[in-house]
């Protein structure tokens, strides 16, 4: 009888921690799925870089320590008081950004593997194509930048968060409005933010005379991150579509429609290199040629 209690009561034991086990287990799978997610909403934003800033002082902060370093680490340790109050200055338009998507339907679905609907993206689409005709029609210099992986929107412009239009675009970028300079960002099928301006522009030597701070601009951004830029040229009303550093001129609104539409909603990469005036190929072929040249010449001198 005894025996039969105390197997009784390993039995109980071993499903107590089978249940606390699988506990555990669901705990630390959500935790992992929640740092993830919100990985890869900062990912391609200021909020990345601060992160790695933050990985960076805790690790001189434990090998002070571990190195005897009392100095340094007594100094690293009282800066850690702050440590609340200076991420809540630093992440607040993050924060609230991060706060805002968690709570939209879009986010939930991909977290799920669920793809967004393509009727929004290619309904603006067609706004953009028509504003970015017109615009070009009556010379108006435009810059719209297309989100897709990364995020570009930061905080830095006007923060608009509204439906992608052709009669809104059209406002922001008419002449004598105050938001008229920069660029817009779209983000799915909405404007988030207009008036942006981006802190580097693109050196590639490559980039024709005829191209100017406006191209430039939209050219390097799509550089760094996985965009869309269209820049409309005021002087010449030309619409110019790039991405990952590759650009074509003169495209025409079909020609546009069919291009936003692979890159955005179906299958973008092998067509789209197909179709770019200039590929990356060729631009890092002509980049290798003048550093062989380069070599050559010095190996002269």
């Amino acid at each position: 009888m005894e025996r039969g209690d105390k197997l009784s009561d390993w039995l109980r034991i071993a499903e107590y921690i089978a249940a606390r086990g699988a506990i555990l287990a669901l705990d630390t799978l959500l935790v992992a799925f929640l740092i993830y997610r919100l990985l890869l909403l900062a990912k391609g934003t200021r909020a990345y870089q601060v992160l790695i800033g933050l990985l960076v002082f805790v690790l001189a902060l434990y090998l002070s320590d571990a190195l005897g370093l009392e100095t340094i680490h007594w100094l690293l340790d009282r800066m850690t008081t702050l440590g609340p109050v200076a991420l809540v200055i630093l992440f607040f338009p993050e924060l609230r950004r991060v706060l805002e998507t968690i709570g939209r339907v879009e986010f939930w679905r991909s977290s799920f593997g669920v793809s967004p609907d393509a009727e929004p993206i290619q309904r603006a689409i067609n706004e953009v194509v028509s504003a970015v005709q017109q615009m070009a029609r009556d010379r108006i210099g435009a810059l719209i930048v297309w989100e897709r992986k990364d995020r570009i929107a930061e905080g830095n412009g006007i923060e608009l968060q509204a439906e992608a239009t052709s009669p809104l675009l059209r406002t922001i970028f008419y002449p004598g409005s105050p938001l008229h300079d920069g660029a817009v960002i779209l983000r799915n099928a909405e404007i988030v933010e207009a008036a942006v301006y981006f802190p580097e522009i693109s050196q590639n030597p490559e980039i024709p005379s005829s191209m100017h701070t406006r191209h430039r601009a939209g050219i390097g951004v799509t550089e760094t991150s996985d965009c869309v830029s269209i820049i409309v040229s005021e002087e010449t009303g030309q619409i110019t579509v790039a991405v990952d550093g590759a650009w074509t001129q003169n495209v025409d609104a079909d020609h546009l429609r069919r291009l936003l539409s692979d890159l955005l909603t179906g299958e973008a990469r092998p067509r789209i290199l197909e179709r770019m005036g200039v590929t990356l190929s060729s631009v890092r072929k002509n980049r290798a040629e003048r550093n062989a040249n380069k070599r050559t010449e010095e190996k002269t001198a």
